[in-house]
């Protein structure tokens, strides 16, 4: 047995047990987040913590940060993509039935808008009792003025301000106008018309309604008062068609009897407009032309236009179109619904009132509260012709030098609209012997029961954004989901440890 001697054994400093000395903290947070991403698996940490050599470390470490920066510079590049909000159409199927969509309204406009043969009648109906032969030839001028009356041919009505108007100041326009416009019956040949190989009274079909040609008749209209009562009654109106080619649209007659003309005025013949336009579109500015003793056949092929939902954000100015709930702050005053053809007629509607004081309700949307343009308002009317005819848009004055005068109108397309590509055979009608008629026929039909149907979205959407991030990160640094919740986890339990640390050095120190 061996005997230790006392010197041998360290005293002890006090008793009690011995306490060993704690590692200092940066030694074990160094370990620590070495082993911890030296057991991770996200790619190229191991090789930074786990090799051997340091400069191993530093050649790994060196590519885990170059792979980094050229990844997040790339997603810079795409987030600045992104930021432009780039806008593409697309044709999404050419294969679209017809019958997802309503059939165009169809109005036929006579250049001439009176039946003269009311003229006697108007005389006695507006003019004061035995009026002399000045007022009698100034109210026939009114008429001749108003008969062909358009925003085209505005200048016309330049010829009654060099006469006294005093006595037919108090005429409303618009009542002179109803009153002497053709009625249905006078127009169409009696049982003439058939929509959908189905024989319709003409006039079932056709109804009055005003549009920037004067006066029209209108079938599958939507801006009528007489139109809206029809629609909350019908569920099928406006009415669809899913069928295509000749026969299977709307056919009617009409009778071009020279009888109805003004036998003074040499100047316009008996003829017909023909407007083809969407149900809830005040006016259309292509304008087709039916003459007497002639077959018309107008194949219709619609497109419709979509924009999707996703630039939705965008502001219209950037999108440049409106989608239904969003309001242009040029386009008020009225119940239409928002496309541009209508924004362009309140427009010019605007135009007017701000020139002359005054509506022209007979060839434009209402304003309501303003006071309808008198006779005596003939003569501003004539004389800033030039200003309601032409219609500048956009920026055009910067770059084209124009002196005419026209008006402005900040009218962008609506978001959802449908175009009509149209086109129109016509063939000479052959009358038996004898025959005294003079006829218009026409047929208005869908040239294909299948339509082109395009939309517009966002070249890079968040998706998108999202994809190619993701492509690029795993690119170059080989991550993924996993890979950033790992990461995060790690740092997580490194930050815990380094506050654990702190927060017991700081408790010994204040000891």
């Amino acid at each position: 047995m061996l005997l230790y001697t006392k010197e041998l054994v360290a005293p002890r400093p006090r008793p009690g047990l011995l306490r060993f000395r704690n590692k200092p903290p940066g030694i074990k947070f160094r370990e620590r987040l070495r082993c911890s991403f030296a057991q991770s698996t996200i790619p190229g940490m191991q090789h930074v913590f786990g090799e051997r050599h340091l400069w191993q470390r530093c050649l790994w470490l060196t590519i885990v940060l170059g792979a980094v920066i050229t990844g997040f510079s790339l997603y810079t590049v795409l987030r600045h993509r992104h930021s432009e909000q780039l806008l593409v159409s697309l044709i999404e199927t050419t294969q679209l039935p017809v019958y997802h969509i309503d059939f165009p309204a169809v109005a036929v406009c006579p250049w001439s808008h009176f039946n003269w043969q009311r003229a006697p009648s108007a005389l006695h109906r507006f003019l004061p009792r035995h009026p002399d032969a000045e007022l009698r030839e100034t109210f026939r001028q009114l008429l001749a003025s108003l008969d062909i009356m358009n925003f085209s041919n505005f200048n016309r009505i330049r010829i009654l301000a060099n006469r006294n108007l005093t006595g037919i100041s108090y005429l409303k326009l618009t009542d002179v106008m109803n009153y002497m416009t053709y009625r249905c019956d006078e127009l169409f040949v009696a049982d003439s018309c058939v929509f959908d190989e189905t024989p319709y009274d003409c006039c079932q079909l056709f109804v009055r309604e005003q549009t920037v040609k004067g006066q029209c008749l209108v079938f599958n209209s939507m801006i009528s008062e007489h139109s809206q009562k029809k629609h909350l009654t019908n569920k099928f109106y406006p009415y669809k068609l899913s069928t295509a080619g000749e026969e299977s649209g709307l056919k009617f007659t009409i009778n071009a009897s020279f009888s109805f003309m003004n036998n003074n005025s040499t100047h316009v013949p008996f003829g017909m407009n023909l407007m083809i336009k969407e149900p809830r579109q005040w006016s259309n500015e292509i304008i087709y032309h039916l003459y007497p003793d002639t077959e018309n056949f107008v194949a219709v092929h619609p497109m419709v236009m979509e924009t999707s939902p996703n630039t939705y954000k965008m502001s219209p100015s950037r999108r440049r179109c409106y989608f239904d709930n969003e309001r242009n702050p040029g386009f008020h005053n009225t119940s239409l619904t928002y496309n541009r053809e209508n924004c362009l007629a309140v427009c010019l509607h605007l135009v007017v009132l701000k020139t002359c004081q005054c509506s022209m309700p007979a060839v434009l949307p209402p304003i309501e509260g303003v006071p309808e343009c008198g006779i005596k308002d003939a003569k501003c009317l004539g004389y800033n012709s030039d200003i309601f005819t032409y219609v500048k848009v956009g920026e055009q004055e910067k770059y084209i030098n124009d002196s005419r005068q026209g008006h402005f109108c900040d009218c962008p397309d609506n978001c959802n609209s449908r175009q009509y590509k149209m086109s129109l055979n016509v063939r000479k009608l052959d009358y038996p012997k004898n025959s005294t008629e003079r006829l218009i026929k026409a047929q208005v039909y869908y040239g294909q029961r299948v339509m082109t149907k395009i939309i517009t979205k966002l070249k890079y959407t968040n998706i998108d954004l999202l994809a190619n991030f993701g492509g690029i990160i795993s690119l170059y640094i080989g991550a993924s989901v996993m890979s950033f919740i790992e990461f995060s986890f790690v740092v997580g339990k490194l930050m815990w440890v380094f506050f654990k640390d702190a927060r017991l050095k700081l408790k010994e120190y204040t000891k």
